[in-house]
């Protein structure tokens, strides 16, 4: 068959990045798809607005996050509330209540990244 089945993907759920008022956090499954790095790097890309998070290895000149040793009860959270303000400012959403966005991997460069727009799911929404 060929297959490399994770027998914890379905209960884990979806690989969230949730953006608040006060920064970005990250589910369980988003930080495995980041193989778990100790730090890593924050990118945005302003026309397409989307954020992207890659490993902090081997970058150099850049601000990097703790990662991996920040993790409680299952999620990360990185503190960037003046970077959100100005998000919110281009976009025209309000991160409070906070939204989340399913991440996706670039498996060629190795960026987990999301896409600020309207399919946001509510952080409160208890249908999920």
């Amino acid at each position: 068959m060929g297959f490399d089945f994770d027998w914890n993907y379905v209960p884990a759920g979806a690989p969230y990045v949730t953006v608040s008022d006060l920064g970005l956090a990250f589910n369980s499954p988003a930080i495995s798809m980041l193989n778990n790095p100790e730090e890593v790097v924050v990118g945005f890309d302003e026309k397409k607005l989307t954020i992207g998070i890659k490993d902090a290895k081997n970058m150099e000149n850049v601000k990097t996050y703790k990662f991996y040793s920040r993790i409680n009860n299952g999620w990360i959270r990185i503190g960037c509330k003046d970077f959100v303000k100005y998000l919110s400012t281009i976009s025209g959403i309000k991160f409070s209540p906070a939204k989340k966005y399913v991440a996706r991997m670039d498996s060629e460069d190795q960026i987990l990244y999301i896409t600020i727009n309207s399919e946001e799911v509510d952080y409160n929404n208890k249908n999920e």
